[in-house]
């Protein structure tokens, strides 16, 4: 009796712990699990919960250890968690070793494979897929910078567009949401604007929308579903071309956290399926915020990779007219993929480079009203209207607005127009018929638009 006693004291504390951890408190549990394993150094469950403490806190290195002290006491899961760990520092053949050990204490144990085992097996087989073509980049510059305003770091020449922010986007799409919006991307030209928000069961999609002449939004629309692979996907950024988009998501391709991705525009607004971007772009956490200025010659992107508290890494490179892979077997393969030491992607002009191509500005739009009206109708009362809200007929206001929407159509009408006839000129003459009936509603879209413009001057002027 006195030994059961004994026994129900002693589990009271590893109990407490264990509950600590259940409830996310990490650090009380960890002041707890301390004295624990001190007073028992060989117990596994202790050492167990202690490693994946001190893990869910960010230090790996402090966790291994008991990590590895539970493994060896027949704590099965400790091997899941050292092979995660081997994964963020890019040792594949480590992290499959270890999990080759949890599988063999599963079967011995006769226990079934937890959810989580086979999806960190992906990982491995995937991380191991992106070592074997590790993109040997260009490395300008790496600036640490406040987590919740990274965007301010991009400086972009005019020609690659604006980032907005989210609360200037917020104010654009819609003024009653919370924060559920993240940055926005808007081209040179102001003809529309991509943007991520997050959804009523929390997930973030891809949204866009045509810009009107007077500078609001037409209807809002959601991107491609596949462009978030069942998870979340932020951080859109469109090139010049009109076609190639670079985003972020998390769903069931992304190696951890965010990865970046790219994808094509094809002519009917769909999108192509979207193609993981690889290392050195996307590691083991959050990557995002890929923005190629072509007229600079300097790409960014965003990672919290290097785990410093309230701040992501902005890295800056120089982007290659060719993909060119680094040899699997160069010793540095590991580094070329983590950039744990960016001196190795540099070259002596690196400096030199970056100072002569970085543009003046920013690639960030604050001020929503930049760039003013583009369109003027002559109101025919001796007053020229700039802006919707010069109309004081509500139909006629409407009808301005419908003619503004239709030309946003037409834009990107002429646009898929002009890139048929460039096919037809290239011998492409299978697009002829194509063509003609591109050019048939585009006239009618025209005359639309010269209707509805005429209305709107009418119903304005008849107004009592």
């Amino acid at each position: 009796m006195c030994t059961a006693c004994c026994l129900a004291g002693a589990a009271a504390p590893i109990d407490n712990a264990k509950a600590l951890y259940m409830q996310g408190d990490y650090s009380g549990a960890v002041e707890l699990l301390q004295q624990i394993v001190k007073k028992t150094p060989r117990d596994g469950n202790a050492n167990y919960y202690l490693g994946a403490s001190l893990l869910a806190l960010g230090d790996a290195d402090a966790a291994t250890q008991y990590l590895r002290t539970a493994q060896t006491r027949g704590a099965a899961a400790a091997s899941g968690l050292l092979a995660d760990i081997s994964l963020a520092d890019y040792d594949v053949d480590a992290a499959a070793e270890y999990m080759d050990t949890w599988e063999k204490a599963l079967k011995k144990a006769k226990k079934s494979v937890p959810d989580n085992f086979s999806e960190l097996s992906a990982r491995i087989v995937q991380m191991r897929n992106m070592l074997e073509r590790v993109e040997k980049i260009e490395i300008l510059d790496s600036i640490a910078v406040d987590s919740a305003a990274f965007f301010k770091a991009y400086r972009l020449s005019a020609s690659a567009g604006k980032i907005l922010p989210p609360d200037a986007v917020r104010r654009l799409v819609n003024p009653a949401a919370s924060n559920n919006i993240s940055t926005a991307y808007m081209p040179e030209k102001r003809t529309e604007l991509l943007w991520s928000a997050a959804q009523p069961d929390g997930q973030y999609k891809l949204f866009g929308a045509d810009i009107l002449d007077d500078g609001t939004l037409d209807h809002a629309y959601a991107l491609d579903e596949n462009l978030g692979e069942g998870g979340d996907a932020r951080f859109p950024f469109l090139m010049p071309d009109g076609v190639t988009l670079y985003f972020a998501n998390n769903g069931e391709n992304s190696l951890g956290g965010y990865d970046i991705f790219m994808t094509r525009r094809s002519g009917d607004g769909s999108y192509y399926e979207p193609q993981n971007m690889g290392m050195p772009y996307n590691s083991p956490y959050d990557d995002y915020m890929l923005a190629i200025d072509e007229a600079s010659g300097i790409g960014w992107w965003a990672t919290d990779r290097n785990r410093i508290p309230g701040k992501v890494t902005v890295y800056v490179f120089k982007p290659a007219a060719m993909r060119v892979n680094a040899d699997p077997q160069d010793a540095s393969l590991r580094s070329l993929a983590k950039l744990d030491n960016i001196s190795i992607c540099q070259s002596p002009d690196s400096r030199t480079y970056l100072e002569q191509h970085l543009p003046a500005g920013d690639g960030t739009e604050t001020d929503t009203e930049k760039g003013g009206v583009t369109f003027a109708i002559d109101a025919g009362n001796g007053q020229v209207y700039t802006s919707l809200s010069h109309f004081r007929n509500t139909e006629a206001r409407s009808a301005m607005l419908e003619a503004l929407g239709i030309e946003a159509q037409l834009r990107k009408q002429n646009q898929a127009l002009e890139k048929m006839r460039e096919q037809y000129r290239k011998g492409q003459h299978n697009v002829a018929h194509d063509i003609l009936a591109a050019e048939a509603e585009t006239a009618r879209m025209a005359e639309r638009i010269k209707n509805l413009r005429n209305k709107a001057i009418r119903l304005e002027n008849s107004r009592n």
